[in-house]
C-alpha cells in the first residue's frame, strides 16, 4: 500500500505520531515531496517493545539517489536527520520482515516525519555569530520537543493497546466464569436427580 503524503516548506510542517500495522511480510511505504536544501528529521519506534524487533526495518530513500539516506534493520525505535540538496520525492519505508520469510507476528509502528527550511545565516550583523548560534539551540530545542511530543503519542498509543488488550482479557474471563458456574451448576442437579432416582429405585426394591 503506497500512501503519499505531501509536505509542503512554509515554516515548519511535519506528520507526527502516525502508527501503522504491519502484518507479516507486509513493506508500507510513504513519498514525501520535499524542496531542494530541505532539513529531514524523524523517528519511529515499535508500540509493543515486547515484541521482537528482528524482522522490522525501515529506511528513507530518494529516487535520485543510488543508496538509502537512512537505514536501520532490528532495532525497536531510531531516529534520524539528514539534509536535502535536491529538492524531489523521498520514501519512507517501514517493513516487517520480508513474504515468506516472516515470524509470522504483526507489529504496529510509530513514526514521525518532519521537513523544515533551512534557517538563513545571517552576515553583515554585530554579533551574527552569536545570533546564528542561538538559531541553532532553538532549532535543536524544537526538535527535542517535537521528538518528545512524538514519544508521548506513542506512549498514549501503547496504553490504549493495553487498555484494550486488559478490557478483552476481562470479558474472556467473565465469559468463561460464567460458562463455568452454569456447568457447574447443571452438574450439581444432574447428582441430585441420579441420586434421588438411585434412592426411589432402592425404596421400591
Amino acid at each position: 500500500m503506497l500512501i503519499r503524503l505531501c509536505v509542503f516548506l512554509c515554516g515548519l510542517r511535519y506528520v507526527a505520531g502516525l502508527v501503522v500495522r504491519l502484518e507479516a511480510g507486509e513493506r508500507e511505504c510513504f513519498m514525501i515531496e520535499v524542496t531542494a536544501g530541505a532539513a529531514v528529521s524523524g523517528n519511529y519506534e515499535l508500540i509493543k517493545p515486547n515484541d521482537k524487533a528482528k524482522p522490522l526495518s525501515v529506511t528513507v530513500s530518494s529516487e535520485d539517489a543510488e543508496k538509502a539516506l537512512y537505514a536501520n534493520h532490528g532495532s525497536p525505535d531510531g531516529t534520524f536527520a539528514f539534509d536535502v540538496k535536491d529538492g524531489g520525492i523521498l520514501d519512507l519505508c517501514l517493513a516487517n520482515g520480508k513474504k515468506g520469510k516472516s515470524d509470522g507476528i504483526a507489529r504496529s509502528v510509530g513514526f514521525a516525519i518532519r521537513v523544515t527550511s533551512q534557517h538563513t545565516v545571517i552576515e553583515n550583523v554585530d554579533n551574527a555569530g552569536s545570533l546564528n548560534e542561538l538559531l541553532e539551540v532553538a532549532e535543536q530545542l524544537n526538535e527535542g520537543l517535537l521528538t518528545l511530543t512524538d514519544h508521548q503519542s506513542y506512549m498514549r498509543e501503547r496504553e490504549e493497546t493495553h487498555r484494550k488488550t486488559l478490557t478483552t482479557t476481562k470479558s474472556r474471563i467473565f465469559y468463561w466464569t460464567c460458562i463455568e458456574t452454569i456447568v457447574l451448576v447443571l452438574l450439581a442437579l444432574w447428582q441430585i436427580i441420579s441420586v434421588r432416582h438411585f434412592f426411589e429405585i432402592k425404596r421400591r426394591i
